[in-house]
């Protein structure tokens, strides 16, 4: 299909003005100028209570965790509602709760579900596992303590973008172990998935499209451990353990599961690859290609109106999936 044209105006103007890459910035410009993208990101609507929370609990290895929540609960809703977990995208090195706050509160109103959005510890301050222990203890926190919340965590499911769809997959792979979390339903928006870069995908638009094949090679470069301006190459993937790399996941009994992915994005192909991987291990996987759309068009929605209507169609499928 081709570009949408709202797309192609965007990547006109990535051509015309050529903006420095994130890469090219380093991790603290980087972070400002992507925060500073707010007008992108679009107003959201009111929600009828937005509460910051501390949660603390202790990781796999032990320590305890003191990781920033913020919990968003829509109009209308009853008072122990369904639950999100959400984990933000940016590679594991940009964005946070701030970034996403737009994108939260459309899931919330979409899902008319409690959305949990969590600050885990970014790359490469803390390379793998920090922020999937992270992401796992805020999990394990609304389980133990969300009915206190006016939470019901027998109704939970976890979701991400990007890197934070890395994120949730890990966490649903951890929980199937773990008896005092069940994850009902998982959303995974165009995820991070391998750090191969040798997709069909990753060729057909490794530069041009607003996500690169360079910029991922930085993202895995900082959340593997391999300094924080460092670039990933293809040598570098057997450095990756299961929970990074998911295609050596094994995903056996892993939850319902939904994969949308973007027709013009270097994530593509792994995307749907994943999507195969889950469902040939006996998973209920459905697969979706907003197949004329670039990387990040849902958390982008200001720019993008198909984002806008995306998240309406992922809130639908949630609500009906938590009842």
């Amino acid at each position: 299909m081709t570009l949408h044209p709202q797309a192609q105006t965007f990547v006109a103007l990535l051509r015309e003005l050529q903006p420095p890459r994130w890469e090219d910035l380093g991790v603290a410009k980087a972070r400002r100028g992507f925060s500073a993208l707010v007008d992108s990101f679009g107003a959201g609507p009111t929600m009828a209570s937005v509460e910051d929370r501390i949660v603390e609990e202790q990781n796999c290895d032990g320590e305890v965790l003191r990781v920033p929540v913020r919990i968003y609960r829509p109009d209308g809703v009853s008072e122990l509602a369904p639950v999100v977990m959400f984990f933000h995208g940016g590679g594991w090195v940009l964005g946070d709760v701030e970034s996403h706050d737009t994108t939260c509160r459309r899931l919330a109103e979409a899902s008319q579900a409690a959305v949990v959005s969590v600050e885990y510890r970014r790359s490469p301050e803390s390379p793998f596992p920090g922020p999937v222990h992270d992401c796992l203890v805020a999990t394990k926190a609304v389980a133990k303590h969300g009915l206190s919340w006016g939470l019901d965590a027998s109704r939970l499911a976890v979701m991400g973008d990007s890197a934070g769809g890395n994120l949730a997959a890990a966490v649903a792979l951890l929980a199937k172990d773990d008896p005092d979390v069940e994850v009902k339903y998982a959303v995974l928006v165009y995820p991070v998935v391998t750090p191969a870069f040798v997709s069909g995908s990753y060729r057909e638009f490794e530069t041009g499209f607003g996500l690169t094949k360079r910029t991922m090679q930085w993202f895995w470069g900082n959340y593997l451990g391999h300094g924080g301006e460092g670039l990933l190459d293809v040598d570098g993937v057997n450095d990756a353990e299961p929970l990074a790399d998911l295609m050596k996941a094994d995903f056996s009994g892993f939850p319902p599961t939904h994969v949308l992915v973007a027709g013009y994005d270097v994530l593509r192909d792994e995307g749907l690859a994943l999507a195969d991987k889950i469902e040939a291990s006996g998973g209920d996987v459905t697969r979706e290609n907003a197949s004329d759309m670039l990387h990040g068009f849902i958390h982008f929605a200001g720019q993008f109106e198909t984002g806008f209507t995306a998240m309406q169609s992922l809130g639908k499928r949630i609500a009906n999936q938590l009842g």
